[in-house]
């Protein structure tokens, strides 16, 4: 793993460069709505700033809850759009998969280009005013534009990142002309597990050895002794001492795999009757769907849907498994909130799943789109209840040592302050 060792995981400190001159970091993504690459914009921005960079982040659409965030924390956020608008392109490959289910493929419009086009020559404008020594753009149409830009200003430093597997070349062929135009204008092209850099290498060509992979970070310090937690919890949904307590934390989106997961908690409920399963996202079309398949199996009166929960860390503390059943993913955040309350985890063969719980005790992998061998993990998972303490500790220690803010931070700082 790059910039990472084994054996506990040892980080090079911040420290070791710190005399070094910190200048100007420009972000450049499509939008500041809530999402999991750009929530690890905000973390990367915010822990950058705290550091003494001049941060400053322009994304194509304006407005989204992150942008107040962003703010708040004094870092300059532009925009080349007056209003929250997104195009296909760019979003996530994992968001695309979403909005091609309920709209059909258009050709960009005249409008669309010229609007883009204006965001460009801003943007060009800007590297070339403030001279930013690092321009780091996240996602497919993002990373194009970042390094036309950055090329076109001279910036000194050009990133782009592949923040999740490369199906939108299939739904968008034309992204995947793009995104090898992006790769050969920049200076530096990350990727946020050893999955995906595998994944862009075979898609588009390129050479897995000048990719650097820099996992996700996440807030830990909301997992900081959440133990007593636990009861309070349980007593709020319902859950009596005896009944295993089973969490999804995804937006109810088909690839997330819910459908597969309540077939599959279905079948593991003919043979562990005291199973609960709470289903934690936001609706995006297919509640009322999973709410008739789950009585339709059976198992109405076990699946409750939570919606969005602000509570994250709380809302694990009073469970006993987690699960993550999606089709695809890049890096998942909500893995490693789970491990990170200290749950252990069924989760599926797919992205960076298998780096994220490799050595983790009391873990299971299972296989995508396979209800059947779902039921399979959750039954050897809950097989193992109640679990050592110890276990549960190891994987809040390990997820400390991995994928800590700090450690992410340290990772984009020694890598913006060498250069190429």
């Amino acid at each position: 793993m790059d910039d990472v060792q084994e054996e506990g995981y040892v980080i090079v400190p911040s420290v070791a460069i710190a005399r070094k001159r910190r200048r100007g970091v420009l972000f450049v993504i499509g939008t500041l709505d809530l999402g999991g690459t750009e929530s690890q914009l905000v973390l990367l921005a915010k822990g950058l700033k705290q550091r003494g960079w001049r941060v400053e982040v322009f994304a194509l659409s304006g407005g989204g809850v992150l942008a107040e965030a962003l703010s708040r924390a004094g870092i300059r956020v532009f925009s080349g759009l007056n209003r929250r608008n997104p195009t296909p392109a760019s979003l996530s490959s994992v968001e695309m998969d979403a909005k091609k289910r309920v709209a059909p493929k258009k050709r960009p419009t005249l409008k669309s280009i010229t609007v883009l086009a204006a965001a460009a020559v801003w943007l060009t404008g800007r590297v070339a005013l403030t001279r930013p020594s690092v321009v780091h753009a996240f996602l497919p149409l993002t990373n194009f534009i970042g390094a036309v830009t950055g090329r076109i200003a001279s910036a000194p430093l050009i990133i782009t990142s592949r923040r999740g597997l490369g199906n939108h070349q299939d739904r968008w062929p034309r992204l995947k002309r793009m995104d090898r135009i992006a790769n050969w204008l920049s200076h530096v092209v990350i990727a946020n597990s050893h999955a995906v850099a595998a994944d862009m290498a075979a898609r588009d060509d390129y050479d897995i050895d000048r990719i650097r992979v820099i996992p996700n970070g996440l807030d830990l310090g909301r997992f900081d002794d959440i133990g007593h937690r636990r009861e309070e919890t349980r007593r709020r949904f319902g859950l009596d001492p005896e009944e295993i307590g089973i969490v999804i934390v995804a937006n109810l989106i088909p690839y997330k795999g819910h459908r597969d997961l309540i077939e599959g908690f279905a079948l593991a409920c003919q043979e562990r009757s005291n199973l609960k399963l709470f289903v934690v996202g936001q609706d995006r079309g297919i509640g009322p769907a999973l709410a008739e398949q789950a009585q339709r199996l059976g198992v109405g009166s076990k699946v409750h849907a939570l919606g969005a929960q602000n509570d994250i860390p709380g809302l694990l503390a009073g469970m006993d498994v987690g699960v993550i059943a999606s089709h695809e993913e890049g890096f998942c955040n909500a893995l490693m909130e789970k491990l990170a309350a200290g749950l252990p985890v069924v989760a599926t063969n797919v992205g960076g799943n298998p780096e994220a719980i490799s050595g983790l005790p009391g873990c299971e992998l299972v296989e995508p789109r396979a209800p059947v061998d779902l039921a399979r993990g959750l039954l050897a998972v809950v097989g193992r209840l109640p679990e050592p303490a110890t276990d549960r500790e190891f994987r809040q220690r390990r997820m400390r040592l991995r994928y800590s803010i700090g450690t992410m931070v340290d990772a984009y700082e020694r890598l913006y302050l060498a250069g190429r």
